[in-house]
């Protein structure tokens, strides 16, 4: 390699890679948001031009993997490497995260990486040509693989993904470490650091998640007999996986209940499978719902027709010993009757779902209608759930569960009906386009991280997608021409069990953040309790939801800037540990942070409380506090972001937060 070649390597690099010189070239490693998606051409120029999305700058990187976790949370980084010269070879070696003060080390099990593999993709997503990374044909970075070397071409950039678990137990403060690029005797090194806050997510989950699979495509990926001893293990890896994953609810097919026809002809039920299977899944951490599969389908012509048909039940004849069918009166309606006596006797009934048909519309509301009526009368106590393609189900469903879209252009009607019922949302091949989130291999991965904020702005208390490992005869191959690309699956098989996916990853945080917005809600309404009827006006969720509908101010307009979205979730962060100290400082605003406000004057009324002796300045200037700490005013709201900043002083010590608004003229 010349000189000016180096030099203009260099040049490029900067101080935001390691460079380590290989035998006749040059090999750059370099820190990456774990948002951006790394392709192969991306030249070791961090937040430069490779990087760069068309609608929204990317954070600007530095040579520090730098990352901010709670106690009982998982947090991805990101690096990449590239070698002007072919590499053989190549691992990564991990330090130990060490506490600055020497107060522990974060490592072993709960330090991760892999690198990560790249997709063939021949078609991108419909009409979603504004948010799309790459025009197909192209290759996309996806799966994590178990591989621990890999060969890498020169010029060819390879990206490698670190995850951190940190223990409940984890003192908080800061934490450094290292990754290191090792090729041959050539090492690159990448500092991390990790700032570990003073509280832990809690193990409850607070979201219903599912994803679904069919256990046969574990069985056959990983050559077995399903249901067969060798089985039961790769399902467990798999459960597992789901669990760390914070996915909750496990999708059970009622046909795991073997049904026999006795000489009498009444039917007995043998549920030695159907229990194994549930108790897998709760031994797992899959703990928090019982999804039983559909009891019907479409009828001629299939989705769109407009009947809806009971299934037959398979069962084994004991005079004969043939399995024999059983119309619905004959065999569903005493299965789900049983079926409900068995949970009930187990301690499942309360967290059991049943599906009746999926995706129901108004061609065959009339017919789903009475399918669900048939499931509820065999078994009243089993709650129905379906993903649903109308709006009126009133009376014959307990949990509704609208496409995302649909709940946004319906959301009136949902609304008006929600009263008593439990709503979610679910998404699939849809919604795709430029504004709606989804998780399409072709989607930057903030339209992944947005989708359980949506969540808890939006009030639904679950989320279900149809893939989770729906992969096809080749999951690392070209997606299916039938969908859009990675519908179809998260996660795929390795080895010895699953291979998580960076979409999975960064679901997960997802979800995480859901729980950090629950945490701040029950933090708040500690605080509430703690200073007593001086707060009977707070609400403890409305400081949550305004700092949530920072990021998702309506469905189809949520956040696409990875860093204002981490930043938001930093000050999430930030509330969570004042509400934890002192002097406590809870305010509201009429109307709520992140209205939009219109000129003429604007003027915001603002009521607070506080430790009774506090002192309190909005936007700088004292304001008068009650002997039993209460505070209100009317401010304007200042500055290129229309801030209202208010700080509380006691004892030398400060609390503070800030309302932002949207301003018009």
């Amino acid at each position: 390699m010349g000189r000016t070649k180096k030099l203009a390597v260099a040049a490029v690099v900067g101080a935001n890679a390691c460079l380590a010189a290989t035998q006749g070239g040059t090999l750059a490693a370099w820190a990456v948001d774990p948002h951006v998606k790394v392709f192969r051409d991306a030249p070791p120029l961090v937040g430069g031009g490779a990087h760069r999305l068309r609608w929204a700058p990317v954070p600007r990187e530095t040579g520090v993997v730098k990352l901010r976790a709670a106690r009982n949370e998982f947090e991805p980084g990101q690096l990449a490497f590239r070698s002007t010269t072919p590499l053989k070879g190549v691992r990564i070696e991990l330090s130990p995260l060490r506490h600055a003060d020497g107060k522990g080390t974060i490592g072993g099990d709960d330090l991760a990486w892999n690198f990560l593999g790249f997709i063939p993709l021949k078609k991108n997503t419909q009409d979603s040509d504004k948010i799309q990374l790459r025009a197909a044909p192209c290759e996309v970075p996806d799966p994590l693989l178990d591989a621990r070397t890999l060969d890498v071409a020169a010029d060819a950039t390879q990206p490698v993904w670190l995850t951190v678990r940190v223990p409940k137990d984890a003192p908080p403060g800061l934490y450094r470490g290292e990754a290191v690029v090792v090729a041959g005797d050539t090492r690159a090194a990448v500092p991390i650091e990790l700032s570990v806050d003073p509280f832990a997510l809690p193990d409850v989950r607070h979201l219903l998640v599912t994803n679904w699979f069919d256990a046969s495509h574990f069985a056959k990926a990983h050559n077995v007999a399903v249901w067969s001893d060798a089985f039961w293990p790769i399902l467990e890896r798999y459960a597992r996986n789901m669990a760390a994953h914070r996915q909750n609810v496990a999708l059970t097919p009622w046909s795991l209940v073997q049904i026999t026809r006795e000489a009498d002809g009444k039917l007995s039920f043998d549920y030695a499978r159907f229990d194994r299977y549930i108790e897998l899944f709760q031994k797992a951490g899959v703990a928090d719902g019982i999804e039983l599969t559909h009891v019907g389908s479409f009828g001629p012509g299939g989705w769109g027709s407009k009947e809806i048909v009971l299934v037959k039940v398979g069962a084994t004849d004991r005079k004969t010993g043939k399995r024999v069918e059983l119309g619905p009166e004959e065999g569903l309606a005493p299965l789900l009757a049983d079926l409900e006596k068995h949970l009930e006797a187990k301690g499942w009934l309360a967290k059991t779902m049943i599906h009746v048909a999926d995706e129901p519309s108004l061609n065959n509301l009339a017919s789903w209608r009475k399918a669900s009526e048939f499931v509820h009368k065999a078994a009243p106590r089993i709650r129905r759930i379906d993903a649903i393609e109308s709006v009126d189900f009133t009376g014959a469903l307990e949990v509704w569960v609208p496409k995302l879209s649909h709940f946004d252009r319906w959301r009136d009607a949902y609304e008006a009906r929600r009263v008593g019922n439990e709503f979610w949302y679910y998404i699939c091949c849809h919604p795709f386009g430029n504004l709606y989130p989804n998780r399409f291999l072709d989607y930057p991965l903030a339209r992944v991280r947005v989708l359980h904020w949506l969540n808890f702005a939006c009030g639904l208390t679950g989320y279900l997608h149809w893939g989770l490992t729906f992969w096809g005869d080749d999951p690392f191959g070209p997606p299916s021409d039938r969908l859009p690309p990675g519908d179809t699956h998260v996660i795929y098989p390795g080895a010895d069990g699953p291979l998580n996916s960076i979409r999975w990853e960064i679901q997960r945080e997802s979800i995480e953040d859901f729980e950090y917005l629950c945490l701040l809600a029950v933090r708040t309404a500690e605080a509430k309790k703690r200073l007593g009827p001086a707060a009977d006006f707070v609400d403890p969720r409305r400081r949550a939801i305004e700092l949530c509908r920072e990021i998702v101010p309506a469905i189809a307009d949520t956040e696409r800037d990875p860093a204002r979205i981490m930043a938001v979730r930093a000050e999430i962060a930030e509330e969570i540990i004042s509400l934890g100290g002192e002097p406590l400082l809870l305010a509201e605003t009429e109307p709520m942070a992140g209205s939009t406000l219109v000129h003429g004057p604007i003027c915001v009324e603002l009521r607070g409380v506080t430790q009774p002796g506090a002192s309190v300045k909005i936007n700088g200037t004292p304001v008068a506090v009650g002997p039993d700490g209460c505070f209100a005013t009317h401010v304007s709201p200042r500055g290129t972001r229309h801030e209202v900043r208010i700080e509380a002083e006691h004892n030398g010590r400060k609390a503070a937060t800030t309302r932002r608004f949207q301003a018009r003229r």
